[in-house]
């Protein structure tokens, strides 16, 4: 298990059981007293609940297992991304709760009280991402249309980034952002472009920028998102390369 690609065994531990889980609904749908037919509203998702529980090896005395488990957990007072053993995918989320049982064997004699048990509970998403940890990503490079499959079952963040072959005083592309309530596709439009500044609409922080700075010439109503499945995004002019990159995420 690697949390934030630090490895646990550098602390003496070993992921013993996963317990998964999904996203939390609610729902605020009702049916008002005289109405005919009930109000629908579609669900509204929560985080994601796992548990992880690790076995931590004590080689000296008892100090040695704190220290070992408060290792641990300095690594996970900010959010952080799991990778556990035996999953494809990835976590990332919170340290909601956790716990510390010693000689959890029940062990008679401490001389064979080598164990301990941390148990970990968070609050995630799901993600998927290519072998070496990046991103999924497409490429346009003059073409005015691509098309991109969300291979997750999750509406998914986006990172969209334009870089101009020429400047532009404006260009527009459609697909890549929607209403969160209809899912309908809404245009950007991106002004003041120049020749070879890069411009990045990031779905996951909600940051638009070119080459790094704040871009505030732009019209934009919604972060850069993907349904699942297939996607396809236009723009207007095929002067531009355009790459999308994506973590599928899953219910």
């Amino acid at each position: 298990m690697l949390i934030n690609n630090w490895d646990i065994l550098n602390a003496g531990a070993r992921q013993w059981n996963v317990t998964p889980g999904y996203h939390a609904i609610s729902n605020s749908s009702d049916w008002s007293g005289g109405s005919l037919s009930p109000l629908f509203l579609k669900n509204e998702l929560g985080v994601k609940k796992i548990k992880v529980i690790l076995m931590i090896k004590r080689e000296g005395g008892r100090q040695e297992i704190l220290a070992r488990c408060s290792d641990i957990l300095s690594r996970l007072v900010e959010p952080a991304e799991l990778k556990l053993d035996d999953f494809e995918h990835r976590f990332y989320g919170v340290l909601e709760n956790y716990s510390l049982e010693e000689n959890p064997m029940k062990i008679s004699s401490v001389n064979f009280n080598r164990m301990a048990k941390l148990t970990l509970e968070f609050g995630c998403y799901e993600f998927a991402v290519l072998e070496n940890g990046d991103p999924f990503s497409v490429l346009a490079d003059g073409e005015t249309s691509m098309v991109i499959n969300n291979t997750g079952n999750l509406l998914t963040p986006a990172i969209v980034e334009i870089t101009p072959k020429i400047g532009a005083a404006s260009v527009t592309l459609t697909g890549i952002c929607r209403d969160l309530g209809t899912l309908q596709p809404l245009p950007v439009t991106i002004r003041e472009l120049k020749t070879g500044k890069t411009v990045v609409l990031d779905g996951e922080s909600g940051l638009f920028t070119q080459e790094g700075e704040l871009k505030a010439e732009l019209d934009i109503w919604e972060r850069p998102t993907l349904l699942p499945g297939e996607n396809r995004i236009t723009i207007n002019n095929n002067q531009m390369i355009l790459t999308v990159r994506m973590r599928p995420r899953f219910m």
